[in-house]
């Protein structure tokens, strides 16, 4: 599993070797993100997004669902149990996998002895998690049903731990990662539509999103006997000493990445009633949603990422730009159309007044973190975890008691709030991280195009809205694309050209 460092100097030629073959130079050490390189970011990126553009899409339409069967005490249960599980899945996931991915990335050839590693390490880590969650929900919860439904939930745990995605995100096939992402979710709508009726049945919930996992998890497991071997969990010190050696800092980004993004909803759970929580969770659930896009991306970049950097700085930085142009561009007009229509995007599922406010403020979450969490990606793919995590962990200490204070002072909008102040801050100083290790992007270069076309959508929107808040959200959208592009949004980052061009054209780029 060993890496060799960005800053590892290359060996140095034999002195018989003539002068004229030392100068000429080696096509592996370019300066620019090659063809093949560009292209597999791209399709990995669209193969995730539209796995998640499924999945998102699915997950709201089963949240209106269940707004209409459950009331706000229910509802805030199931919020709740999903939200909380949610964030410690990833943890889960990401104490391990971006190491693994990182080594898989450079080593292919380590699949089946990590993967028997990984299966049992992960399974252990599931035990623990799952005890501790259902140990402090049984003294902390105030009635059975919630614990209930927080345990269910918790099985998610176990389904996380014996998935086998990381092989394919490693080795940039994330195609069948894709499919079976659809899978889960399509199996987990039809269950929860089919068999949920009304408060009786939220048990129903959690148990048909653990059998939506586990049939997705039963497509990659097939294929992956089919090009390996079945795998033979086996747990050794060494393995953990090199998990815990290599992945602790790692595994503390994402313990306080989790940590962010769970301290509001966590504090408005302990301070405020299931009704309120209820009340919450709708607009914060759309907010997710958006900032899981940016994390998929940051999924499907790594591996590639991780190679750059490796390779040649110019190449990782291009690659890096990029990335952030692509983010910008589709973050900034969504945070943007959030809040002017975040009232009669509210009503469509609720009644509450409030909630738009809610809304209009927690959706700008989604850009804040994601590029907060980017920063702390491309550490992690040059090996330099350890320069950004002291701020990752003092925003994971602070964030609760600064929640906590701005709910109590001002309400659930309050708790939204102290979330955006955290993640400004963790921008900062994760793009100064960066500029100390001179490998800051040029991202306020891109920000020109994509502020301009959402001032001249907010127009678009206000008027469409006086019809229906969808048309508002479609032509909003059309006129940001058309605005966007009249001012060659296509016409600067080669990752658009990815997308769009042919592979044969791409690749000679």
């Amino acid at each position: 599993m060993a890496s060799t460092s960005i800053n590892a100097r290359p060996p140095r030629a034999k002195a018989t070797e003539p002068t004229a073959a030392r100068r000429i130079p080696r096509p592996a050490r370019q300066h620019r993100v090659d063809g093949p390189a560009r292209r597999r970011i791209a399709s990995n990126f669209v193969f995730m997004s539209l796995a998640e553009l499924v999945c998102r899409t699915t997950s709201i339409v089963v949240m209106l669902y269940l707004s209409t069967r459950l009331d706000d005490e229910n509802y805030g249960r199931i919020g709740f149990g999903f939200n909380l599980v949610f964030w410690l899945v990833l943890l889960l996931r990401d104490s391990s996998d971006y190491i693994v991915t990182r080594e898989l990335s450079r080593h292919p050839r380590l699949i089946r002895p990590l993967v028997d590693q990984v299966l049992a390490y992960k399974t252990l880590f599931a035990l623990i998690l799952f005890t501790g969650l259902t140990v402090i929900g049984g003294l902390t919860l105030p009635d059975r049903m919630s614990w209930t439904v927080l345990t269910l939930y918790g099985l998610m745990l176990f389904t996380t731990a014996i998935g086998l995605d990381y092989v394919y995100r490693g080795t940039e096939r994330m195609g069948l990662v894709a499919f079976s992402l659809g899978v889960r979710t399509s199996i987990y709508a039809v269950g929860v539509f089919a068999m949920v009726r009304g408060a009786g049945q939220i048990q129903l919930v959690p148990i048909w999103l653990a059998i939506g996992e586990m049939s997705g998890i039963a497509i990659v497991w097939g294929n992956y006997l089919k090009d390996y071997r079945l795998p033979r969990p086996r747990l050794s010190f060494r393995f953990l000493s090199i998990i815990v050696r290599r992945g602790r800092t790692v595994c503390l980004i994402q313990i306080s990445q989790a940590m962010i993004n769970l301290a509001d909803y966590l504090v408005v759970g302990f301070l405020s009633s299931w009704a309120d929580v209820g009340r919450y969770d709708r607009p914060h659930r759309l907010s997710t949603a958006i900032l899981t896009f940016g994390l998929i991306l940051q999924q499907a970049a790594f591996p590639a990422l991780s190679r750059l950097w490796r390779e040649a700085a110019g190449a990782g930085r291009e690659a890096l730009d990029s990335l952030i142009e692509v983010l910008v561009a589709g973050l900034v007009p969504v945070a943007v159309g959030g809040t002017v229509l975040a009232d009669p995007l509210v009503r469509l599922f609720s009644d509450d007044a409030g909630a738009g406010l809610l809304l209009a403020v927690g959706i700008w979450r989604a850009p804040l973190l994601i590029l907060a969490y980017l920063y702390q990606t491309t550490l992690i793919a040059m090996n330099r975890e350890s320069v950004g995590v002291r701020a990752l962990i003092a925003a994971a200490v602070a964030v609760g008691p600064l929640v906590a204070v701005l709910r109590m002072t001002f309400g659930l909008p309050g708790a939204a709030a102290g979330v955006l102040i955290v993640g400004l801050a963790l921008v900062l100083t994760g793009y100064g991280c960066l500029a100390r290790e001179g490998r800051q992007p040029a991202w306020h270069h891109h920000l020109a195009r994509p502020i301009v076309g959402s001032i001249v959508m907010v127009p678009a929107c206000l008027v469409l809205v006086r019809y229906h808040v969808l048309l508002a959200v479609v032509g909003g959208g059309a006129t940001y694309l058309a605005m966007w592009l009249a001012m060659g949004g296509l016409a600067h980052t080669r990752l658009w050209h990815d997308v769009l061009r042919p592979p044969g054209r791409a690749d000679a780029a």
